[in-house]
């Protein structure tokens, strides 16, 4: 799989270092999530589920910066 990006970040919550990396190989994306100390999730997507989790991401967001104001 060919690397699309990796996101470093604190987790909100637990305060504790994680990434974000996004892959994809023809049609598949591959999303891993991982925390320091508390192991990986790699899941693989179809586009459909990309593009519904994308609309769902930006859904937050909106949600997110309309709590700022």
């Amino acid at each position: 799989m060919a690397q699309v990006a990796t996101i470093n970040f604190v987790d909100q919550d637990s305060k504790k270092p994680g990434v974000a990396m996004v892959r994809v190989q023809g049609d598949v994306v591959g999303l891993t999530l991982s925390l320091e100390a508390d192991g990986d999730i790699e899941v693989f997507l179809g586009l459909g589920e990309v593009d519904e989790l994308t609309r769902a991401l930006e859904r937050a967001r909106t949600l997110a910066d309309a709590s700022l104001s």
